[in-house]
């Protein structure tokens, strides 16, 4: 019997991927936004002007097919609490369709659209429209830009700040702290004091789709060793002040609690372009990390494979600071925990350093 595809994810796909394309060949940054974690957008657009990153954006809904086509153009299909929420955004939102028919898009700003009809905010469903004139290509993406680049001040002013603080406060709301995130992050990234907050609270916030977007959103600015870094994308480089200034934040708020939090995200294995591998690079810039690994391993109340895996990450980072004092800590641990001998990935580990074989995490 044959597995049969959903032809409308086909479509979905296809439009993303051209949407994709159109950014990324005019020289901007494409972010998707993975679907668990999709509350009206499916991705993050920022711009690149004169060859470098405003650190200012927009974030689309795209949707693609027939159905977003009829009689009178192009629309966009929005119930009542859909229009609500982007009503309220504290950043720009457009709305995309794709039509796989002709290989064109369209856009419209819904921030805008819904300050020129304030009506429909009453309506419990409405189909936003688009215009033919507004055209998504490569050959219209600098009017794309520009159309947007005017409001960049009004969004990254102190008033937005202050706004975005206040939403992203509210833990107990996922909706609305995650909504404050995405404004953070879109509109202050280049402020301190927003990685101040973000970091800081990380380990209040309940919700876990929202602390795996933190850790997401830290990864773009912790040095990756497997980034070369050149003259064609050198302009996307994170600011070195704000790489730094997030790693005294992360040494000084991010503890114990916070790391058995991340190890969530390393339990499968952490290997080079996976998810695992950006969460280690972020905890990695907690100073004396492995001091803190080795710390839970022996003195927490854990599972025999979470104790484990603590141990088996600690080795990892403490064999670049002292090869002796890993082997002899190893030696230590399988001496209180005989069970160790059963993790092949932790003996494996052992032996490895015992055979001079420094791999960086990852690699193998």
């Amino acid at each position: 019997m044959s597995t049969i595809r959903n032809a409308n994810k086909k479509i979905e796909f296809e439009g993303v991927r051209y949407i994709q394309g159109v950014v990324q060949n005019c020289n901007s940054i494409f972010h998707p936004i993975a679907l668990e974690n999709d509350q009206g957008n499916d991705c993050y657009i920022e711009f690149v002007v004169n060859g470098k990153a405003t650190n200012f954006g927009v974030f689309v809904q795209i949707k693609s097919g027939n159905s977003y086509k009829d009689s009178k153009g192009y629309k966009i299909p929005a119930d009542k609490k859909h229009l609500e929420y982007w009503s309220n955004s504290m950043y720009p939102v457009v709305g995309i369709v794709y039509d796989p028919a002709f290989k064109k898009a369209y856009w419209v700003s819904i921030n805008d659209y819904l300050k020129a009809n304030p009506q429909v905010l009453s309506a419990n469903y409405h189909n936003i429209r688009l215009f033919s004139n507004q055209e998504f290509s490569e050959e219209t993406f600098q009017l794309f830009v520009e159309y947007f680049i005017q409001y960049i001040e009004s969004y990254k002013s102190f008033e937005n700040f202050g706004r975005s603080l206040d939403l992203f406060s509210n833990i107990d709301h996922p909706h609305i702290c995650y909504e404050g995130l995405k404004s953070l992050y879109s509109n202050h990234r280049d402020k301190e004091a927003a990685w101040f907050y973000i970091i800081s609270n990380f380990g209040k916030i309940k919700e876990e789709g929202i602390r795996r977007n933190i850790v997401g959103l830290l990864s773009n600015y912790i040095g990756n060793p497997n980034i070369f870094w050149h003259n064609k994308n050198i302009e996307y480089l994170p600011s070195p002040h704000i790489q730094n200034q997030i790693g005294k934040l992360l040494t000084q708020f991010w503890g114990p609690s916070e790391i058995m939090l991340i190890l969530a995200y390393l339990r499968e294995g952490i290997y080079v372009g996976s998810f695992s591998y950006s969460a280690f690079l972020v905890i990695n810039r907690i100073e004396n990390l492995h001091l803190l690994l080795k710390q839970l391993a022996f003195k927490t109340d854990f599972n025999q494979n979470d104790r484990n895996h603590l141990f088996w990450l600690y080795m990892h980072v403490a064999k670049h600071y002292s090869v002796e004092e890993t082997l002899h800590a190893a030696e230590e641990y399988l001496k209180s925990y005989p069970f160790g001998y059963t993790d092949e990935a932790l003996v494996g580990t052992k032996e490895s350093i015992e055979n001079g074989e420094l791999w960086p995490i990852g690699h193998f």
